[in-house]
């Protein structure tokens, strides 16, 4: 017995290695994880009470559409609640537009190297991929999206700022698109590191939805508000898209534990404005001694940086974790010969480049 036969072509995701298989690897007890990009400042302090006091409730099912979080997160981004929905992680959300949309053999345009979720929900729901590259500074290429357009076209998946490269495209960049982009195009906009992007002229996905374009966009709580476990990310798009979406939804695809500290998080601004302002120092240091040991990077407005090595990936990243350093060997992106190491706490991330500099001494 098989499955459908686009299910075995399906690539197996490729997950950052953990902390216990590294430390079994490598018998060491110190080891830090920098590949998954998670907030190694952890959640908010309130985020932890409140998962204290949910006990007695888990016998009951969570809220079909969490009403109180969806009013919440409006209340936070000046967005109408009827425009939200809220997902068990972005990867969710990412795939309910595929299934909403997509018909076998309509076509789906995506980046990369980047994320590879959307590759995969594209396979899922019988689409074919048509991939474009990235600008040489990591963002996604706009001009190349557009020239990829065919009658075929249904769906345009779009990362910004863009993983694992890190580099955003900006508001003019954007009008651009938006003014040549068919009206009958769905086109979901990734954002799921937009909290760590500091430039200027971030573009205004919000206001084109709130026109009622077929534009989604989502977002997540597991990056910058520290709730990658828990599984629970939000989506922005016109009114009629959102009713399409739950309906290939989940029933309960949120559990009470994630709504509990997603509210509990967005309770706590001056949490996530202390990690943002911290992560952004940590980032623009790491990338001046990146420079500094005579190693590339891609320029990035996310919580990570990507750095270009002279030699094999693979070899980097087991010479880093026998050293106490799990990172990303982007590979898997179609990104050869780089790494992508999280942000982290400043102490954990001068103690990294220290580790880093002395393979690069060593002539690794």
């Amino acid at each position: 017995m098989l499955p459908r036969s686009d299910i075995l072509q399906l690539p197996g995701y490729t997950p950052g290695r953990s902390i216990h298989t590294v430390q079994q690897e490598t018998g060491r007890t110190d080891v830090v994880k920098l590949a998954s990009n998670e907030s190694l400042w952890g959640p908010s302090p309130k985020v932890l009470a409140a998962l204290k006091t949910m006990g007695e409730k888990i016998l009951y099912y969570p809220e079909v559409k969490s009403q109180p979080l969806l009013d919440r997160i409006g209340e936070a981004h000046h967005i109408d609640p009827s425009l939200l929905l809220v997902g068990n992680g972005a990867d969710e959300l990412l795939r309910l537009v595929a299934a909403a949309f997509v018909n076998p053999g309509d076509e789906v345009i995506y980046p990369r190297p980047s994320f590879a979720a959307y590759g995969h929900a594209t396979r899922l729901s019988g689409g074919e991929g048509v991939t474009v590259p990235l600008t040489a500074t990591g963002s996604v290429d706009l001009t190349a999206v557009l020239s990829a357009i065919t009658t075929k076209t249904r769906l345009i998946y779009l990362c910004n700022p863009n993983n694992p490269t890190g580099g955003a495209f900006n508001q003019a960049e954007w009008d651009w698109f938006v003014g040549q982009i068919p009206h009958d195009i769905v086109v979901v906009v990734d954002e799921a590191y937009r909290e760590y992007a500091n430039m200027a002229d971030y573009p205004d996905v919000e206001s084109l939805i709130q026109s009622g374009r077929p534009f989604v966009m989502v977002r997540t709580f597991s990056k910058i508000y520290g709730l990658a476990a828990l599984r629970i990310g939000w989506a922005m798009a016109p009114a009629a898209i959102i009713d399409w979406l739950y309906r290939v939804r989940e029933p309960f695809s949120v559990n009470l534990a994630a709504e509990t500290a997603a509210l509990a998080a967005l309770d706590d601004s001056a949490w996530i404005a202390e990690v943002q302002k911290a992560t952004l120092k940590v980032r623009e240091s790491a990338m001046d001694q990146i420079q500094r040991l005579g190693f590339e990077a891609w320029p990035s407005q996310a919580n990570f940086i990507t750095i270009k090595l002279p030699s094999d990936s693979a070899a980097w990243a087991k010479a880093l974790e026998n050293r106490g350093y799990i990172v990303r060997a982007t590979d898997s992106f179609g990104l050869p010969r780089n790494i992508r190491v999280t942000m982290a706490p400043n102490s954990v991330m001068q103690a990294f480049l220290d580790t880093l500099k002395t393979l690069a001494h060593d002539g690794f």
